[in-house]
């Protein structure tokens, strides 16, 4: 009945059988189609009736309404709600306790309903009383923390750290953060060295790197430690080890992520260069968007080379994608040319962001050079591999061509514009060809009004260069030249029929890195000095 929708029936059938054909069990399925059907308060008025009627809740009653409770979105306005959880939970401890003192080892003892209370008061805020829960475990037996323990945790204290913002109180936030991340990790540990290293997985790790890379230098310190000795990647002057837990591609991006956060660019890269000569299976595309993050930081810091490593990357992930039968798992997408085009941007290297348009379109750069003749065509080409670039494409490349101060170059970028239609490119309420919940496309979709805003700018500034304004004695404008002209005045009237949805923010992709790539070696130097001499001094 329950699974074909009937669950208020089912319920009053069961309710009216004779107590001799009801048991726990029953009670326990019920309850867990209320949760599936969300319907939170019948599961925990389900559970009251169970136990009035005589049958005594088990461990599986326990965690049965703890997983329904996990399902609840939003906390807000369920008072009433979260008191039942508390019952619950008391209720729960209390019949643990009593197990216990009959049956040390019983199977009933388990600390699945505890965990999911865990989730639950992380979910409403409670993270204080998360805590209590959490050092109420007992250090040992089969009641003590397990690895969804320690995974539930590190979610918890780094949802908390992550709130939005730059004040002085966010940024406390996050130490702390990464300071309590730290201490788990230290429980963790303890267990290690009590031979339970199944404790540890790469869920585990991930959760713990994220906590970690919202922290200070010293605490990325550690992430990077554990990565080494854990997982078994390695900086270039150090000694790998086999890893000891398995590297999925989940956990690869965290890693990763870390890397970008910390400022660590060229060990971004270095990770994956590893990688992709000893297991080229584990990648995917979000993890080369990870590294053209990190070209475009290096080459903002001054790196004149990354355009070159970018586009070679490039063409390893396009000569990949035909070569292996998941290569789909590895094709570049729109959010990979589009932080490439970055990378070319803001080193001025117009060819490499030609190089790029070519792979991503299938248009030949030669065809918009001076002295073409004929119209542009694209090479088709098979499952929707074509790509066209958006506002934020765009945005690149025309400010790669003004930034190189060559007029061929800026003549070269206004036929490219002109022949893939400025209105449809900056239609910023256009959704993107894709995103496929990369971090890097979920960002460029969200500041989409700015990349529209800015590639109109830049529009309107190159074609200033190229045709200048009419005087007196000016010669008559060539047929090119109004089409320019054209260009630039659709740019315009974007910009003007937008004017009251101009960008408030610059997106985080736009932020220059701060200092340089010596300057960030020292701070790396003067931190691990640091923490050795504090160590040294604990020691003694």
């Amino acid at each position: 009945m329950c699974s074909q929708g009937q669950l208020d029936e089912a319920y009053e059938y069961l309710q009216n059988l004779p107590l001799d054909t009801q048991n726990t069990m029953v009670w326990n399925t019920l309850i867990r189609h209320a949760g599936e059907a969300k319907r939170f308060r019948l599961a925990y008025l389900m559970y009251i009736e169970m136990k009035r009627r005589g049958f005594k809740p088990t461990t599986t009653t326990y965690g049965t309404l703890m997983s329904v409770f996990v399902k609840v979105d939003n906390w807000q306005n369920r008072g009433k709600l979260l008191l039942c959880v508390h019952k619950v939970y008391d209720s729960y401890t209390e019949y643990m306790a009593t197990v216990k003192e009959h049956n040390p080892q019983s199977p009933e003892l388990n600390p699945m309903p505890a965990n999911a209370y865990i989730q639950i008061l992380a979910r409403m805020g409670q993270y204080q009383r998360a805590f209590d829960v959490y050092n109420a475990f007992e250090d040992e037996g089969p009641l003590a923390r397990d690895r969804i323990t320690y995974t539930n945790m590190f979610k918890m204290i780094y949802d908390r750290g992550s709130a939005p913002g730059d004040d002085e109180q966010a940024q406390k936030l996050r130490e702390r953060a990464a300071s309590d991340a730290r201490l788990v990790w230290r429980h963790v540990m303890k267990r290690v060295e009590r031979g339970d290293e199944h404790i540890v997985d790469n869920l585990l790790i991930s959760r713990l790197l994220q906590a970690l890379a919202i922290g200070r230098p010293a605490d990325h310190i550690v992430a990077f430690d554990i990565i080494r000795d854990w997982v078994g990647l390695v900086k270039p002057s150090e000694t790998a080890s086999p890893p000891r837990v398995a590297l999925s591609p989940p956990l690869l991006q965290d890693i990763l992520w870390l890397c970008n956060k910390a400022q660590k660019y060229r060990l971004c890269v270095h990770f994956v260069q590893q990688l992709m000569e000893k297991n080229p299976a584990v990648l995917d595309r979000g993890h080369f968007d990870h590294v053209m993050t990190a070209y475009g930081s290096l080459s903002a810091m001054g790196s004149p080379t990354e355009p070159a490593r970018a586009l070679q990357m490039l063409e390893w992930m396009l000569e990949r994608e035909l070569t292996e039968r998941d290569g789909i798992r590895i094709r570049p997408g729109l959010s990979t040319f589009t932080l490439v085009l970055v990378v070319c941007w803001r080193a001025k290297d117009w060819e490499s962001a030609l190089r790029t348009f070519e792979l991503m379109t299938g248009f030949r750069a030669a065809d918009f050079a001076d002295g073409a003749t004929g119209v542009p065509e694209m090479t088709p080409r098979s499952q929707s591999r074509n790509i066209m670039p958006d506002a934020a494409a765009l945005s690149c490349l025309v400010r790669t061509a003004l930034e190189t101060g060559d007029e061929a170059a800026m003549r070269q970028c206004v036929r490219i514009v002109r022949r893939l239609g400025v209105a449809s490119i900056l239609a910023s309420d256009q959704p993107r060809a894709e995103v496929e919940g990369t971090r890097a496309g979920v960002r460029f979709q969200k500041d989409q009004t700015f990349y529209a805003h800015t590639s109109a700018r830049a529009l309107v500034e190159l074609v200033d260069v190229l045709v200048p304004k009419k005087t007196e004695g000016s010669a008559p404008l060539t047929p090119e030249q109004r089409e320019w002209v054209e260009v630039r005045s659709e740019a315009r009237s974007f910009l003007i029929a937008q004017r009251e949805h101009r960008p408030r923010s610059t997106p985080q992709m736009e932020e220059q890195p701060l200092g340089s790539a010596a300057g960030l070696k020292a701070m790396d130097s003067d931190v691990e000095w640091r923490r050795i001499h504090r160590e040294s001094k604990t020691v003694r």
